[in-house]
């Protein structure tokens, strides 16, 4: 009788806490509609990290998390879809434990993960005038300002750059990570046929809702440079140019901003026309990615046993290394095998440096960059997800669901092994400051991503 009555009292706890502890949450979009959601950007928004975009990877991208995420609070939205790559994609970085430490494999080293045998026809080389529409438009390597033209000069380049031009002679070839979008037949030579500016595919997106993660390589393609800013003459050297203001355009430079006030207005504006909702990024202090703060004054001093590093400056000059200039990543086997640095006739070369001045004219362009996109995006009513002031957090160091994150190579466990681009982990943190923003502003309750579900750095 005693047992009778202990499972009873044991049953109806039981029962009794079910239906508080269990109320279903009620799964809302708010104000905003999730049926078709489109993503516009760059290599971070298309899903690259270690130096290239691959299949194992690309599929964590932060729409595609997104995606995923909306797709619980609106089972009815159409499925995410992404121009996804097979194997080895482009190739890519991975990590190997060679005579005692931990080396960073790159695609064209013997045992690399080199480009995969498909990769020469992803994205159909083009597509036609009917192609896939996809929901993630992110193209690796382009910037904001390439978005449309605005005189015939900028559309020979805006083509050259995303579909490529033969010249008769030699052949330039277009971006290879834009070749799941079709640019048209234009001919930049005789300035006839028709171009597609990248505007027309998101004012033909269909979209309900977008994030826009533009303007990152408007300040950055300079940064990892080294500041050597390159022309259009310089990149294809010993011919005569049958336009003297196309051959002076500027490949890597900072971008003007009036020119990306114009053409990021014209991103918003189509976006608003097609009655879609959406959030807006901005763009991170470049200066604060592992690519630049790795090699520090200190970590070289050590390299090479020296008390001073010499680096060459932008107009030739070699002076002693301050903590206020950046040695790129890049130059880490220079600094190991070559001893660049070592003396102020074995510098560490100006292409592998962001000194000080150029680190300066860096921030304070982005600065301004951010500005003009708070700017007009208060104007069209559209949120913003401040990833400058994230990434400032995130360089002290957070703590997400149990795991600790920083901006350390490798060791951080949110970046990848190029030292720009983040890993699955890292695009799961950057989905979720999206949707954070998505609920504070359009009153959903998208749920946010398990951070700790994916995975961070590969060791071997």
């Amino acid at each position: 009788m005693k047992k009778i009555f202990v499972y009873s009292t044991l049953a109806v706890l039981l029962f009794g806490c079910r239906k508080t502890e269990f109320d279903p949450i009620e799964r809302t979009q708010g104000s905003a509609d999730f049926s078709r959601y489109v993503a516009v950007g760059n290599s971070l928004t298309q899903g690259y990290q270690d130096g290239g975009l691959y299949e194992a990877t690309q599929k964590y991208s932060y729409p595609a998390l997104i995606a995923q995420q909306m797709k619980i609070v609106n089972p009815n939205m159409e499925n995410f879809a992404q121009p996804m790559t097979t194997g080895n994609g482009s190739g890519y970085m991975h990590l190997e434990y060679q005579n005692g430490e931990f080396v960073v494999v790159s695609p064209d080293d013997p045992n690399g993960y080199a480009e995969d045998p498909s990769w020469s026809s992803w994205g159909g080389n083009g597509s036609g005038p009917s192609p896939r529409v996809y929901n993630n438009l992110g193209v690796s390597g382009m910037k904001l300002v390439h978005v449309i033209h605005r005189n015939t000069d900028e559309k020979r380049y805006n083509h050259a750059f995303f579909a490529g031009v033969d010249l008769g002679f030699t052949k330039v070839n277009g971006n290879p990570y834009s070749r799941f979008l079709y640019f048209g037949n234009y001919n930049p030579l005789t300035n006839t046929g028709t171009h597609i500016p990248y505007l027309e595919h998101i004012k033909k997106s269909n979209a309900t809702f977008f994030t826009c993660w533009l303007g990152n390589n408007d300040v950055l393609g300079y940064a990892t440079s080294g500041g050597q800013v390159q022309k259009v003459k310089d990149a294809i050297p010993g011919i005569q140019f049958l336009f003297p203001t196309l051959a002076e355009m500027e490949l890597n430079g900072l971008s003007d901003p009036n020119e990306f006030r114009q053409k990021y207005d014209s991103v918003l504006k189509a976006f608003k026309d097609i009655g879609a909702k959406g959030v807006v990024a901005t763009i991170p202090d470049v200066t604060t990615i592992p690519l630049f703060t790795t090699l520090t004054l200190d970590v070289i001093k050590g390299m090479l046993n020296k008390n001073t590093v010499y680096i060459e400056e932008n107009n030739g000059n070699v002076r002693p290394m301050t903590t206020g200039d950046y040695v790129l990543l890049s130059a880490n086997d220079d600094i190991k095998k070559n001893g660049k640095g070592n003396s102020s006739s074995n510098p560490i070369p100006k292409d592998k440096v962001l000194d000080i001045n150029e680190a300066n004219a860096c921030k304070a362009r982005t600065v301004e960059l951010n500005n003009i996109i708070k700017d007009l995006a208060a104007q069209y009513n559209y949120p913003i997800v401040d990833m400058y002031k994230f990434l400032e957090t995130f360089e002290s160091g957070i703590k997400i669901d149990g795991i600790a994150f920083d901006v350390k190579y490798i060791e951080g466990g949110a970046f990848s092994l190029d030292g720009v681009h983040v890993n699955p982990r890292g695009y799961a943190i950057i989905a979720n400051e999206f949707i954070k923003k998505i609920n504070e502003f359009y009153g959903s309750n998208i749920p946010l991503v398990e951070v700790g579900k994916y995975k961070g750095i590969i060791f071997p």
